[in-house]
């Protein structure tokens, strides 16, 4: 009896000790890619908001009411259940596993549907540069290939993914830092308070804003 305990408590530290973490910056590239719309999700703000006013004050604004305290509530919530599972495990003893499990579906089935969307944003601004991903017997091969390379990176080692989603993120932000950079002497200030109240689309602007600030949660699994 003594013996089948110490070989629970020798296991349970060893797959403690072999549970493979995130270090720091691969964490927050994570969160940059769970979370940011990038900039496709801020050029359609700039323009169901009827310019850059009402877009350049909801990422600044809405994020008090809405982003911090989500972020503060994953931290609160992630460090009282410290297993993996984040939103999954703290339904769970509040409610009932059913309704974990529902958290746990709905959550994926969502991911699902929205990670589906980046190949195919990834094509639209790769064709404007090159027209062939436009035609249908390159883009559909395209999409499956990055489709299965995804999820394949998705079930190999965590420190993989953790390395890939880096180079991804820097991959992503690399093209827009560098025209924000060459933009610099066409900047205009008076641009930035240009605001159409007739073009407002008040539904597409705060959509957006949800889509580009929200997910903080996600960082919990």
């Amino acid at each position: 009896m003594t013996m089948t305990i110490l070989r629970n408590d020798q296991k349970n530290t060893i797959d403690k000790k072999s549970t493979p973490k995130l270090t720091l910056l691969p964490l927050i590239a994570l969160i940059l890619c769970e979370v940011s719309g990038g900039p496709f999700g801020v050029e359609d703000s700039v323009k169901s908001g009827g310019g850059a006013l009402l877009s350049l004050l909801g990422f600044l604004i809405f994020p008090i009411f809405w982003s911090i305290p989500e972020a503060l509530i994953t931290a609160e919530l992630a460090t009282s259940f410290p297993e993996n599972g984040g939103y999954v495990i703290w339904i769970s003893p509040a409610f009932d596993p059913f309704w974990g499990f529902q958290e746990g579906f709905w959550k994926w089935f969502s991911g699902v549907m929205d990670n589906a969307l980046y190949p195919v944003l990834f094509l639209d601004y790769l064709k404007q540069s090159i027209p062939i991903f436009d035609q249908l017997y390159v883009r559909i091969p395209t999409l499956l290939a990055i489709t299965i390379l995804l999820t394949r990176l998705n079930y190999r080692d965590l420190h993989i993914v953790g390395f890939s989603i880096v180079l991804l993120a820097s991959f992503s932000l690399l093209p827009f830092a560098v025209r924000g950079i060459l933009s610099i002497p066409k900047i205009r200030p008076k641009r930035w308070i240009t605001l159409d109240f007739k073009k407002v689309q008040w539904r597409g602007y705060f959509n957006n804003m949800f889509w580009n600030l929200n997910y903080w949660d996600k960082a919990s699994t």
